[in-house]
């Protein structure tokens, strides 16, 4: 072969390869982008599916609290004990019982009706908006669970959820309140705007709680076909979703979640195929530029490389430098919108992506070599941090936890950091390279979660939850001195005639403001919270005398006696409000809010609007 063909050999198979170096380079860039984007995508619905989970959590919650709340008044539990050891008849206890519970009813907008029954499961009282269109015989189940019936008027009901509320008297079971709810608050989870299909299955696979395909309304199913079992091609090792492709060839990803402490679990399916499709196009055109310019450099090369020897040497030099400066760049990770920073040992920073001066504000020139712990919102030192990273590093890894990154707002914003260990030939560590995920939405998620399983949602107080849980924690702090403090219980006067009058909405907003009067009348250490309904309840601060907690009261009573304007229209009401003194009247907290509330219902029996000791 003689040495012209040689050029021509060595040129071809250069172009070749500066063509095919291309085409690996493209490969090198899709795949971990492709594989990036599947993950963060399955991530943000999988976010999206337990959020939905927990609301629905929260709905069961807050309708398994309403039962327990309407079967712990004391008075009526004591009169079904009466019935229950022939002490009085069933016309007796249907007396007494019926205008409690219309009292305990109002205030809940999608109570369909409350079926009191005995400890054998036969029914003493019901009333509600449905009580006389239901079935007279409902048996009473064992759990929380979703039913429809076949109406009086005709027809079938829409599905009712049910929740059980154990009566009991003295620690002993006396009978049972159940709770039927119309399917409103499922609706409105149901049929959000972030398209996302949702239906409720319980666990035996008996029933499934759905949208009708018009989103008009809730409808209780047998469970063929629900969201997770339509058309699934993949599924995740751990089996909580699957990937499909649906007959229009849309894809869809689909997610199946446990409801915590119920019988039930959730499916949820979400499309995929616009994200993916976008993703695609992107790839696509970004390949279609890697190769056409691989090509355009293929035919320089093959132009430039006549003068063998020289132009060879000197093509792969400059194939050597680019070769390296792109290494460096995907080391470092320059695209990618996570924060990412090279420090050295002593946390001095060495390199730092784009997106570290975006989230400082800082100049990159300003950021180098400054310390990583200035821009923590922490009080330890930097050594301390250093040696207890060190210390960290010694038994694993690498290591994660989430710390609070000083933004260019001037304001701290919480991260998922994760610091890896850079070693080198001989495994001494000689850099750290610090990933930072910007964690803020799920913090403000996991936040607003534990503000509604704590507070009212129409007043903005705590919750009956909230009430017990600090109930407790007052009597824990003075359970072996002798302080005195006083639990109360309000019930509002002339609440429901401002209902029926001037309708719910009214009715609600008069609640909202009687929640903010009390706030301002209270001493500062004094707590309140609505039970529920127009019942509130206060536990007050450490009083030096019994008659601190008349004055109190009387406070509230003076305040709640001014008028209210509501929607236009000037409104009177009054409060009846019980007082129960620790230890005086007990050092338990169901012997305190029992002698509370019966002292309440005194008052209410002796002309309200006034104060009584238990």
């Amino acid at each position: 072969m003689n040495i012209q063909d040689q050029r021509r050999q060595i040129v071809t198979r250069s172009a070749i390869a500066a063509v095919m170096t291309g085409i690996l380079v493209a490969v090198a860039v899709a795949v971990p982008l492709i594989n990036k984007t599947s993950t963060l995508t399955t991530e943000l619905a999988a976010n999206v599916a337990k959020t939905k989970t927990e609301n629905l959590r929260t709905v069961l919650e807050q309708h398994q609290d309403l039962a327990r709340q309407t079967a712990s008044r004391t008075e009526l539990a004591k009169k079904l004990g009466a019935y229950a050891r022939d002490e009085i008849s069933l016309g007796e206890l249907q007396t007494f019982t019926y205008p409690r519970l219309r009292d305990a009813a109002r205030g809940i907008d999608n109570l369909a009706a409350i079926v009191r029954f005995d400890l054998a499961g036969n029914e003493v009282a019901r009333i509600g908006p449905m009580a006389q269109t239901l079935p007279q015989h409902i048996t009473l189940p064992t759990a929380l669970d979703l039913q429809t019936y076949p109406l009086a008027t005709g027809g079938q009901s829409q599905p009712l959820l049910h929740t059980i509320g154990k009566i009991q008297t003295s620690e002993q079971a006396v009978g049972y309140d159940l709770l039927l709810f119309t399917p409103e608050p499922f609706q409105r989870i149901f049929t959000s705007d972030d398209n996302f299909d949702i239906c409720l299955l319980d666990v035996p696979r008996t029933k499934r709680l759905a949208m009708t395909p018009d989103n008009q309304r809730v409808v209780l199913t047998p469970p063929s076909g629900c969201l997770h079992d339509k058309n699934s091609t993949h599924t995740s090792t751990d089996g909580d979703y699957a990937l499909a492709r649906t007959a229009d060839g849309a894809h869809v990803i689909s997610f199946v979640l446990p409801l915590e402490g119920y019988s039930w679990e959730v499916h949820t399916r979400s499309e995929a195929s616009e994200i993916f499709s976008g993703v695609t196009r992107e790839i696509l055109v970004a390949l279609s530029i890697i190769l056409g310019l691989s090509a355009f450099s293929g035919l320089l090369v093959k132009r430039s490389l006549k003068p063998l020897v020289h132009t060879l040497s000197r093509q792969a030099d400059e194939i050597a430098r680019s070769s390296e400066e792109l290494r460096q760049a995907y080391q470092v990770f320059e695209h990618t919108h996570e924060v990412v920073v090279i420090a050295d040992l002593q946390l001095n920073i060495i390199r730092a992506n784009p997106a570290f001066i975006d989230v400082t504000g800082l100049p990159a020139r300003k950021v180098i070599r400054q310390k990583i712990t200035d821009f923590l919102a922490t009080d330890m030192s930097n050594q301390k941090v250093v040696e207890w990273l060190q210390e960290q590093l010694a038994t694993q890894k690498m290591w994660q936890g989430e710390i609070w990154l000083q933004t260019a707002k001037g304001r701290a914003s919480p991260y998922l950091v994760t610091v890896s260990p850079i070693t080198d030939s001989l495994g001494q560590t000689r850099h750290y390279v610090m990933t930072f995920t910007d964690i803020a939405e799920r913090v403000k998620s996991e936040k607003k979660i534990h503000h509604l399983a704590h507070h009212d949602e129409l007043t903005g107080l705590p919750n009956r939850s909230a009430l017990e849980q600090h109930l407790r924690q007052t009597l824990d702090q003075h359970q072996d001195t002798r302080t005195l403090f006083a639990v109360m219980f309000l019930d509002l006067d002339k609440f429901k005639p401002v209902n029926d009058e001037y309708g719910h909405n009214a009715g609600d907003d008069l609640l909202a403001h009687v929640a903010k009067r009390l706030q301002n009348c209270l001493r500062e250490g004094d707590f309140v919270g609505r039970r529920g309904g127009d019942e509130f309840q206060i536990i007050t601060a450490r009083l030096r005398q019994p008659d601190d907690a008349e004055a109190i009261a009387t406070k509230i009573i003076n305040v709640l006696n001014e008028p209210f304007e509501i929607q236009g229209h000037t409104v009177g009401i009054g409060a009846s409000v019980g007082i129960a003194l620790y230890p005086r009247d007990g050092r338990t907290a169901i012997d305190l809010v029992g002698a509370a509330d019966a002292a309440m219902y005194r008052v209410k029996a002796e002309g309200r609007n006034n104060v009584a000791f238990a």
